[in-house]
């Protein structure tokens, strides 16, 4: 599992890193403006209105295949893939449609204070776009159909060309025109899926058209899922009413948001998604042969080292939050005053980062215990939170306070789930894993201090990027000796894992 959770680790750096790039080009050539917030809320629209039905996969398909698999056998399962896959086809279909009847409307929903002409190219972009619903249906399918057959790897790889036809269409888009951006975001979504087409072949998956909606499989499935979509509304409408606030308080605020927000989710996508991407089918199978107890081992590994990871990570991003956005966005039209409402959205989107991972990890224990109804009513604890606190602190605020109202919600709803988990399975051993959450938030003050002093003084000395580089490496040696020094209670287990990895 280490060996697998590491490669996908490395991978995900790459892609992440072109994913940046993609921003970084975005930013460079449009800056923070109407024009980018026109571009990122069609591309947002399309992700989001699809987001209930492919969380719901990515939810309920890996248990329901599973099971389907050890009672029944491969044949059986094959063919229930072949009727999710139909069955989301033709619901795309109708999505689509929907979305060209309605996309004016569709748009001033998701973003309230469009008006114009960034209304306008928000509007043609919206509809060019949605043709992705099709390919990002698939895409969200057979990464669960993947992943179940453990091909992690190729999964993660999807992303690179992803990213890369990205990058060439924003760069492209500045000497031929805007539409170019649309069209290439299209052309990037359908490579993406194509870069996965052999894989699935090799993995077995043979598409017949069939397409019974009273199959007992998909009913189940639909079951397991439609609490997850229910859960994902209310993650959805937090990011909508997070995006209409930030229409109307500034132009730009829109874009500012999603920088911030990907820089932050950087960490989590490379540690807890990952983690998070080879357990889930490991505790289905647990879950599906009833062993509890294996499971509640593996989970509470997994909270200790997401734990251990994700805090020096956050912190690390608040002490340098200026200094980060600087160096990724601060050139050509990203501006002064762009770096500066990015770097204090990113300053509180960080404080929410343990929360944020965290509840990813939980849910999907829920999730393999078949249980989607607990996150969903979780979920929608954790929106009223949101909106309400949007509402407070945004006029405190400004944009800062949507940052932090979102990170708020997402450690109340985290603790929330976890009480919820300890009263579905039993103990968690609440009291090591405290312990350790308390030595990790101790040494990663300690080392925001060192890292921030390291960089002070370097400053006086040298450039801005050698002492950021100094600051951050003196920050994980501190962080990596105070572990120590504290005893982290598995801390041999890690040692000892990464002394297997290191001789492989």
């Amino acid at each position: 599992m280490e060996k697998t959770v590491i490669s996908i680790m490395f991978i995900v750096v790459v892609t992440k890193v072109m994913g940046f790039s993609r921003d970084i080009f975005l930013a460079y050539f449009y800056g923070a403006n109407g024009l980018t917030d026109a571009y990122l809320i069609s591309t947002n629209i399309s992700t989001v209105i699809f987001a209930f039905i492919g969380m719901g996969i990515a939810a309920s398909y890996i248990p329901v295949y599973t099971k389907i698999f050890k009672e029944r056998g491969s044949e059986p399962a094959e063919k229930f893939t072949v009727n999710v896959t139909n069955a989301v086809m033709l619901l795309t279909t109708i999505l689509v449609f929907l979305i060209m009847c309605f996309t004016t409307p569709i748009v001033k929903l998701f973003a309230f204070g469009f008006e114009g002409e960034t209304l306008r190219i928000a509007v043609i972009f919206t509809r060019i776009i949605s043709v992705t619903l099709y390919f990002t249906a698939l895409i969200f399918i057979f990464t669960s159909y993947l992943e179940v057959k453990n091909r992690f790897l190729t999964t993660e790889l999807s992303g690179l060309p992803l990213n890369i036809v990205l990058i060439a269409t924003i760069a492209i888009s500045s000497w031929l025109g805007l539409y170019v951006l649309a069209i290439g975001t299209v052309v990037a979504v359908v490579v993406q899926f194509l870069s996965m087409v052999p894989a699935i072949k090799k993995s077995g998956y043979r598409h017949r058209w069939i397409l019974d909606f009273k199959d007992r499989d998909l009913k189940n499935m639909m079951v397991l899922a439609i609490p997850v979509i229910i859960g994902v509304s209310a993650d959805q409408i937090n990011v909508l009413v997070d995006r209409t606030i930030a229409s109307q308080i500034t132009e730009g605020g829109i874009s500012a948001l999603t920088y911030a927000h990907r820089l932050v989710f950087f960490v989590q996508a490379i540690f807890v998604l990952a983690i998070v991407k080879v357990m889930f089918p490991k505790i289905s199978k647990l879950a599906a042969r009833k062993e509890i107890g294996e499971l509640k081992n593996v989970v509470g590994k997994v909270v200790t080292t997401v734990s251990v990871i994700v805090i020096p990570a956050a912190v690390g991003m608040m002490v340098f939050s200026r200094q980060i956005t600087e160096l990724m966005f601060g050139r050509g039209e990203f501006d002064e005053f762009e770096i500066e409402m990015t770097a204090g959205l990113m300053f509180f989107y960080a404080l929410g980062l343990l929360g944020f991972g965290l509840r990813e990890v939980l849910a999907k224990v829920f999730y393999s215990l078949e249980d989607s109804r607990t996150p969903m009513i979780n979920a929608f604890g954790a929106m009223f939170l949101n909106v309400a606190l949007n509402l407070v602190l945004s006029r405190v605020m400004g944009l800062n306070g949507l940052a932090l109202a979102t990170s708020i919600a997402a450690i109340v709803s985290t603790v929330l789930l976890y009480a919820s988990l300890v009263r579905k399975i039993g103990s968690l051993n609440s009291r090591k894993l405290m312990a350790d959450l308390v030595k990790g938030i101790l040494a990663a003050i300690v080392m925001g201090i060192s890292a921030k002093t390291a960089f002070t003084f370097s400053l006086l000395a040298m450039g801005d990027i050698p002492a950021l580089s100094i600051g951050v490496l003196t920050g994980v040696l501190v962080y990596a000796s105070m572990l120590w020094m504290l005893q982290l209670s598995d801390m041999a287990y890690y040692k000892a894992r990464l002394m297997a990895l290191a001789r492989r």
